[in-house]
């Protein structure tokens, strides 16, 4: 087949350009047997000429042949390349070339390529030689355009889909980010690039590179200047802007980060009527943009935009929504979710974390005095205090009227009383401070009523002062309770046991009910039921003067510690008699460990001497302990702890105790004699009596 009829099948059938030029390159050839023959492509703004091994730039203060057909869109003949003024000096020395043609292929109203003949030999094409090569040429330019338009077509296609899906995603969320992330991923694969980002900003400021795809190691974070590279220049000028040749537009420049693409493409995003940013998109390769694809990305980022401002106002309601109106730090609502993730995130990474509690001391003078004006600036200046004696990742909250909430990531609970202390001097020491550490297993209520309670110490306690919150402190609370003589403060009193002996807290109630129970059974008076009920509450008082290490003991005592342990219904009986309301109860802590037979402590009171409140607390008291599991033994089967007591009935215990006890247990059947026993009668025997204190096993009066 002869070379321009293979040229013109392949014009015709070809699905891809390369077969195209290989046949262009053959016809050639067989018209002309050039020593050399070069096709170079013209970039889109016609300032180079490109082969896959050289790059050529045109200068307009230098000659050059592929310029002069580029911008003629005619043949250029060279017959003496070595003299000619017309092609750049030196050139033909560098080939080894007498003589030249150049000849453009043109489609879509521009030079795409030129075509290079060279022969050592001086060679000059007659008219009809270069009409040939011309015809053949055109004959390319057709089937080029050919495959472009359908490449095209395909691309819009895909750009449409492109677009569409883009509208989907972007309004998917309200994050900015997301967005932000979506737009430059869908940028990237509906134009096929390389690269693509977003820089946010304005002319004014520069723009920070926000969100990438595929970008370089370094690049997020960069900031570049109005002016500097694409990025910098759509932001001068607010226009889109495409670079054909990167390096040539903006190698002089010292970027940053080098991207390493050669064409790229910067569109204007702007929302609320000002210039917000720029989307940047780039290949590594030429790459042709036309008016389609500048055409999709402007709507891709327009879409962007819109998403862009719809986060931005939600972003405004959120903020608006979590934080305090007078002060600007975050609301009571804001910080209890803030709690929550802080406490995830220490327990999901094993950090410490410490939370604060302020409240500013005689705050309601300042207002009574010197009106609400003064008050809300006074809250005003607080706010500001702490925010700037805090790390940029720590928080701040106004919690109530005149109380703050600080939550201290990674600081444990001496840098948070460190950060307390200094948080109270940047504000005149008029504040009481209440401190918490966070541990597993604690909740954000947890974790700001245990900074509430310390400060709630901190304000009885002087005021103008750091507490810590520990067991300590619920003990120092207690006894401020009950020396106030609060109707509270028996239940005061317990919740301090039970925050030092975890054991005491699990029985205690069984306790109350039990002597309660047998209180009544007794017949005692109600002021002595109630108070007998108050002392079994409070039969453990006296542990909150005992160590700390002895309570969470797991094991049996030494001699040493249980004559340390022994002490604590003393303490108890010295802590009940300072308050007029619990000294009633006092006699009954001291002596609950007392025994029947005078072996008891700590006085070895017997008997009748031994006041029956402690009598009942001491039996009731010794059920429940046998009945529950310590660490250093199982609970005891039932049978077993009712045989015991019956045993130590008389010795340790007060017999009518237990044997109330066990009426009320519903382990006693009285002993009621059957004088039917052997006498034959018509009547069926009678059933056999129930208990005379209990109408069934397990009941309580008043349970």
């Amino acid at each position: 087949m002869r070379p321009l009829h293979r040229l013109a099948r392949e014009a015709a059938q070809s699905a891809s350009a390369d077969p195209i030029r290989d046949a262009l390159k053959a016809a050639l050839h067989d018209l002309y047997a050039p020593a050399m023959l070069r096709v170079l492509e013209v970039s889109q703004d016609r300032a180079t000429a490109v082969e896959p091994t050289e790059r050529l730039r045109f200068d307009e203060h230098q000659s050059s042949g592929t310029a002069r057909v580029v911008a003629t869109r005619r043949p250029l003949i060279v017959p003496d390349a070595l003299t000619s003024t017309e092609i750049v000096p030196g050139r033909a020395e560098q080939h080894g070339i007498a003589s030249a043609l150049f000849l453009p292929i043109t489609w879509g109203d521009d030079v795409r390529e030129v075509i290079i003949l060279g022969w050592h030999e001086r060679h000059e094409p007659s008219h009809e030689d270069v009409a040939s090569g011309l015809f053949a040429a055109d004959q390319a330019a057709a089937g080029l355009a050919r495959i472009e338009a359908e490449a095209r077509s395909v691309a819009g296609s895909v750009q449409d889909r492109a677009v569409v899906r883009a509208g989907r995603a972007l309004n998917a969320t309200l994050d900015l980010q997301e967005i932000l992330l979506t737009l430059v991923h869908e940028a990237a694969l509906a134009l096929e690039a390389d690269f693509s980002g977003v820089y946010l900003g304005n002319r004014e400021d520069g723009a920070v590179a926000a969100a990438g795809y595929s970008v370089p190691e370094g690049w997020h974070g960069i900031r570049l200047r109005s002016g500097e590279g694409i990025v910098g220049q759509v932001l001068a000028n607010g226009e889109t802007c495409v670079s054909h040749d990167y390096e040539r537009d903006f190698g002089d420049q010292e970027l940053p980060v080098s991207h390493g693409f050669q064409t790229a493409l910067a569109v204007p995003m702007a929302w609320s009527d000002e210039p917000r940013g720029v989307l940047a998109i780039g290949w590594n390769d030429r790459h042709r943009i036309n008016e389609e694809d500048q055409h999709t990305i402007e709507a891709i980022a327009g879409l962007a935009t819109v998403a862009c401002r719809n986060a931005e106002a939600y972003e405004h309601v959120q903020h608006a929504a979590r934080t305090d109106a007078l002060t600007g730090v975050l609301n009571h609502g804001a910080m209890q979710v803030r709690v929550r993730e802080e406490i995830a995130r220490a327990r999901r990474d094993g950090t410490p974390l410490g939370a604060v509690i302020l409240d500013l001391d005689d705050f309601k003078a300042v207002n009574d005095s010197r009106g609400h004006a003064a008050g809300d600036e006074l809250l005003r200046g607080v706010a500001a205090a702490l925010q700037q004696e805090l790390r940029p990742y720590d928080q701040v909250a106004r919690y109530g009227g005149d109380e703050f909430v600080l939550l201290l990531p990674g600081s444990d609970e001496e840098m948070t009383a460190h950060v307390a202390e200094r948080c109270r001097d940047a504000i005149g020491g008029k504040c009481s401070i209440g401190v918490a550490a966070w541990h597993d297993g604690l909740d954000a209520n947890g974790l700001l009523e245990q900074a509430d309670r310390a400060l709630m110490l901190a304000k009885r306690t002087g005021k103008g002062r750091v507490a810590i919150a520990n067991p300590e402190v619920e003990r120092e609370l207690a006894l401020l309770q009950s020396q106030a003589g609060s109707p509270a403060a028996v239940q005061a009193l317990a919740a301090a046991i039970e925050e030092r002996d975890h054991y005491t807290r699990e029985h205690s109630d069984e306790v109350v009910r039990l002597s309660r129970g047998v209180a009544m059974m007794l017949g005692l008076p109600s002021d002595a039921v109630d108070r007998i009920a108050h002392g079994a509450l409070l039969h453990d008082v006296g542990k909150l003067a005992m160590p700390a290490e002895l309570l969470s003991k797991e094991g049996p005592l030494t001699p040493e510690e249980w004559g340390v342990m022994s002490q604590h219904p003393i303490a108890g009986e010295r802590i009940l008699a300072r308050t007029k309301d619990l000294a009633g109860v006092a006699p009954i802590v001291r002596h609950e460990h007392e025994h029947w037979d005078g072996s008891g402590y700590p006085d070895g009171l017997a008997r009748h001497r031994i006041p029956i409140g402690s009598r009942v607390v001491h039996a009731a008291h010794a059920y429940v302990a046998m009945r529950t599991a310590r660490p250093y033994r199982d609970a005891l089967p039932s049978d077993e702890v009712i045989a015991q007591l019956r045993s130590e009935a008389g010795t340790k215990f007060d017999p009518d105790v237990v044997d109330a006890l066990l009426d009320l247990l519903g382990h006693n059947v009285p002993d009621v004699p059957n004088r039917a026993a052997g006498v034959k009668l018509v009547a069926q025997t009678p059933a056999e009596p129930k208990s005379r204190r209990s109408s069934q096993p397990g009941w309580v009066p008043g349970g």
